[in-house]
């Protein structure tokens, strides 16, 4: 009988590593080093998403083994922003109107023109953004508030997870869970901002069908980030960690939860009959026993149903600590 062959559908080649370990590419880490409470890089199918404010920089490689180019959408060209020196190596690129930047023209002191230039970005981003808070800033303070892993914690591993030739939408954030054995297995975490409408079907279409492309094609994805875990690690973008992904045959489909994140809630404006939340329990209702799911309310309201006093807050903190 032969074994079926898997095939990692996200990660870089030898070449796009040593670029980024000791060659021209190198700038990004150290850029990231310095900016990872609110800056991330994550590995694609050989190239880079830069990620600020829940808007991605693409790392991609064209014509030519050696050409690298950082490109990005015209809102957020750095051109105005940067040193007449540098006005120039910021081209057009594509239909669109892209700009793209050679990192064969990044020449003079590399790592201090790559911080000229990242910080010219992320300034139009800020710019653009005007202190809006959507669900790809969420999925960024998620992704950085647990790159680490308690005992009973999530490792989040990636975002916008799309498996290859589907059309059923993207797993907004992928992580690893213990299992009781020790190994590790995936969890889907899918984010609703704010009074997302589309909570009424949260956990029966959107959770269900996640954790169904997680299962089906379970070889592919433990492929995939045993590999891209192991990247990040030789990167420095991921703490050393010893994290062995269980077998598809160690494993049931409960095994893999599906998380529904309600993001700065706004419980207080949702009281009313058939309102948000009542219509995702509705909808958490009808979910088939097979699946696990659950629930991360992070509300808007400030009412004492929520506080907690001296000894309430000490013994939450006891167990969280015992459990972890």
């Amino acid at each position: 009988m032969t074994q079926n062959k898997y095939i990692p559908f996200r990660s870089l080649d030898d070449e796009f590593m040593r670029e980024l370990t000791e060659g021209k590419l190198h700038p990004i880490l150290e850029f990231e080093r310095k900016h990872r409470q609110s800056f991330m890089v994550e590995i694609r199918n050989n190239f880079l998403d830069l990620y600020f404010l829940g808007h991605g920089i693409e790392v991609k490689r064209r014509r030519s083994l050696g050409e690298y180019y950082l490109s990005a959408s015209k809102r957020f060209n750095p051109k105005p922003l940067l040193s007449d020196e540098l006005k120039g190596i910021v081209k057009d690129y594509g239909p669109t109107k892209r700009w793209q930047i050679s990192f064969d023209d990044i020449e003079k002191e590399p790592t201090e023109t790559f911080n000229e230039i990242m910080t010219s970005i992320l300034l139009k981003i800020v710019e653009h953004r005007k202190g809006n808070i959507s669900e790809g800033v969420s999925e960024i303070n998620h992704f950085i508030d647990n790159r680490a892993i308690g005992k009973n914690g999530i490792l989040v591993i990636d975002r916008q997870v799309v498996y290859p030739g589907t059309r059923e939408g993207r797993i907004d954030l992928l992580g690893l869970k213990r299992l009781k054995s020790g190994t590790f297995t995936f969890v889907v975490l899918e984010l609703k901002n704010k009074n997302d409408t589309d909570i009424s079907h949260v956990f029966t279409k959107q959770v269900k069908r996640y954790v169904d492309i997680v299962f089906n094609h379970y070889g592919d994805f433990k492929e995939t980030y045993e590999k891209v875990i192991q990247q990040k690690i030789e990167l420095g973008l991921l703490r050393r960690i010893k994290c062995e992904i269980a077998s598809k045959n160690e494993i049931t489909k409960k095994d893999i939860e599906g998380i529904a994140v309600l993001d700065s809630y706004n419980i207080k404006s949702d009281l009313k009959d058939n309102g948000l939340l009542q219509r995702a329990l509705k909808d958490w209702k009808n979910l088939e026993n097979e699946y696990k799911a659950k629930l991360f309310l992070k509300t808007n309201v400030l009412d004492s149903t929520f506080f907690m006093d001296y000894q309430e807050t000490a013994d939450l903190v006891k167990v969280y600590r015992g459990n972890n």
